[in-house]
């Protein structure tokens, strides 16, 4: 009886649920390895792949090691807090009489008799982190075994190269991965002209040898190569004219017009018109007006039909003239296409009727060719083949908006970023733009601020917020325009969304990126009467180690609750947070920020009213957006949170 009033007093004083903690190791590895300084050598391993959408060629570069090998235990250790339960005293006495007497009986340990079931609370870890531990032999001794081991090698200096031209020096990043869009390497048309194959090189060089690699693009890689190339030369060439210097643009421009791309076979055309960059030769300026408005170039048509008309060029054609005045005429945006039938109709007076029905019969039988698809044809107009018609262009001069006094406007484009994949376009995006803010949304030009690629720094924009965009605000008057085109990631939790700056880094994301939120909640307590967002946000898939770049396709991410965006702040963002937003290469824009300013030019005016609101902006690109996404079997939404009613633009 003493032994049993025993055991019931030490039981009772053992009920109840108890909490703990434990640390466990999981997923132990044992891995051996080269210390690099003790490496009795070491030779560099390259190797590369090529993304022929985007043009862009990635390559990872590592040192291999040989000698000693030290052996390392790699581990996670998780941190995870239990409960402990100890069974009721008086029920386990009551209902386990025969339990209690064979303890009577038999006495034992009584924590074997209170062994209680360990469960983890709500079965999650509360910490986790990574461990590594070095092993090595007996008194701290390498194990002694011989082998080699690889590591990244980060730094490294490799030189990238197309066939036989010079090579250029690109760094690896600290994990040794590099990339180089292609088209930054060519200089010379005749590398990509004629050929049905190309071969790239690459090379890196440890301890005085050199390790190669190389691979060879197939006909298709090398037609979108030309194609990726001739606009970037575009694109250049057009930056260098901005800055008036025309022997760079001229030299960006011939690249552009030799591979077929008809904005720079017409800013060609013009400079050798005028003069500038390169001598003037009204016949080069001829032959290059020809073929940019053979592939469709409504501007170069009328140019091209100013030229035949008062053969200033050295050659006088009224049959032509007529037959492009009449196609630009049909392209061109309200401020140019009174110029076009202008100059139609006065060419047609000085025809014969016989003259004028086969310059008619030659408009109505036009098609566009491209030169990136098809070579050019020698005949007439009439004669070219039929290819697929390219995009209309975008006109920001179509449409001369009211005029916004106290509206101020901050672009921000990031196509080429330091540590992260390009995003096609971003910098032309935001480069049009702006010339929409000015002519269609009205802002005073020196009211607007563009920031573009390596001007788009974290500093710079921060900078441009702080002390250029809030002076800018005048107390409950003023309506701010924020335009961003690049790559936007959100945070682990889904909860934030950043976008990257041009120096961005995923590994810093909270301090090296711009959070959405916080901007917005900066500009609204400046005072500001309403903002509104428009954000072509990417995120190409590419992350570090086995990198999946994804050609031309951008995740958004931006979550579509209206309780996210405070009044009177509004965002229209290229798509739901669940779908890819996509680029557009046959308009060298994102899709999403093509059919904005496509609808800028009057073509989201529902209702006829002259006057465009955010609501009817967004209703026209979602419509447009959606089935042009659908052609390339994806879904693609465009999405607005809040301010569906404000007007935009009133002409």
């Amino acid at each position: 009886m003493t032994v049993a009033f025993a055991l019931l007093l030490s039981l009772s004083s053992c009920g109840g649920v108890s909490k703990s903690q434990y640390v466990e190791r999981r997923n132990v590895q044992v891995v051996e390895l080269v210390p690099e300084a003790k490496a009795r050598s070491t030779r560099a391993l390259l190797g590369g792949r090529y993304e022929s959408p985007r043009g862009v060629l990635t390559l990872a570069v590592a040192k291999e090691l040989d000698g000693e090998l030290h052996q390392f235990e790699s581990y996670d250790e998780a941190t995870v807090q239990v409960k402990s339960k100890a069974p009721d005293p008086v029920k386990f006495l009551l209902t386990g009489p025969f339990v209690a007497l064979s303890a009577v009986l038999a006495p034992q340990d009584t924590g074997q008799i209170l062994q209680g079931s360990k469960e983890a609370l709500v079965g999650s870890e509360l910490a986790r982190r990574e461990n590594v531990v070095a092993r090595t032999g007996g008194e701290g001794k390498p194990l002694g075994r011989q082998g080699t081991s690889r590591i990244p090698w980060g730094g490294a200096r490799a030189q990238v190269g197309l066939e036989d031209a010079p090579p250029r020096d690109v760094t690896a990043d600290a994990d040794g991965n590099l990339s180089i869009p292609l088209y930054e390497l060519v200089a010379d048309p005749g590398t990509l002209q004629n050929r049905d194959s190309i071969l790239v090189r690459a090379a890196v060089s440890l301890n005085g040898a050199r390790t190669e690699t190389s691979l060879t693009l197939a006909q298709a890689d090398v037609a979108k190569l030309r194609q990726l190339t001739a606009a970037y030369a575009a694109e250049q060439g057009r930056g260098a004219a901005r800055t008036s210097d025309f022997i760079a643009a001229a030299r960006h421009f011939r690249l552009g017009a030799e591979l077929g791309d008809a904005d720079a076979q017409m800013l060609l055309a013009n400079l050798y018109r005028d003069g500038r960059g390169l001598p003037q030769n009204h016949a080069e300026s001829l032959r290059w007006m020809t073929r940019a408005a053979r592939q469709g170039e409504a501007e170069a048509q009328l140019a091209l039909a100013e030229l035949l008309s008062s053969g200033s060029s050295g050659q006088r054609d009224e049959v032509q003239a007529y037959v492009w005045a009449s196609l630009a005429a049909a392209r061109l945006g309200d401020k140019q296409r009174g110029r076009a039938v202008s100059k139609r109709d006065s060419v047609a007076r000085h025809l014969s009727a016989r003259d004028l029905a086969e310059a008619q019969s030659l408009a109505v039988a036009f098609t566009p060719t491209s030169e990136s698809a098809v070579t050019l044809a020698a005949g007439p107009p009439g004669g070219a083949e039929v290819q697929a018609d390219p995009v209309p262009p975008l006109d920001p001069s179509r449409i001369k908006g009211t005029r916004k006094p106290n509206a101020v406007a901050l672009i921000i484009g990031v196509e080429e970023y330091q540590r992260l994949p390009a995003a096609q376009f971003a910098a032309r995006d935001a480069r049009v733009f702006r010339d929409f803010a000015v002519n269609g949304i009205g802002i005073a030009p020196d009211r607007v601020k563009l920031l573009v690629g390596a001007d788009a720094r974290l500093l710079d924009i921060q900078k441009a917020l702080d002390t250029w965009l809030a002076p800018e605000i005048k107390d409950g008057a003023t309506d701010v325009y924020v335009f961003f085109s690049g790559h936007g990631l959100a945070s682990e939790n889904g909860r934030n969304l950043y976008l990257f700056p041009y120096d961005g880094d995923r590994a810093l994301l909270e301090k090296s990126a711009i959070d959405r939120a916080a901007t917005i909640d900066t500009i609204l307590k400046a005072g500001a009467r309403s903002l509104t967002l428009f954000l072509d946000t990417c995120y190409s898939g590419g992350t570090r180690g086995n990198d999946t770049l994804i050609a031309d396709i951008r995740p958004v991410i931006i979550r579509t609750r209206d309780g996210e965006v405070p009044s009177p702040a509004a965002v229209l963002a290229a798509s739901r947070n669940d779908q890819w937003s996509s680029s557009f290469a046959p308009a060298r824009h994102g899709l999403f920020s093509y059919y904005l300013m496509r609808g800028l030019m009057g073509e989201a005016d529902a209702d006829g009213d002259h006057r465009i609101t955010l609501g009817e902006l967004h209703a026209y690109a979602e419509r447009q957006v959606r089935r042009e996404a659908s052609r390339k079997g994806r879904e693609q939404a465009p999405v607005l949170v809040g301010g569906g009613d404000k007007v935009l633009v009133a002409w």
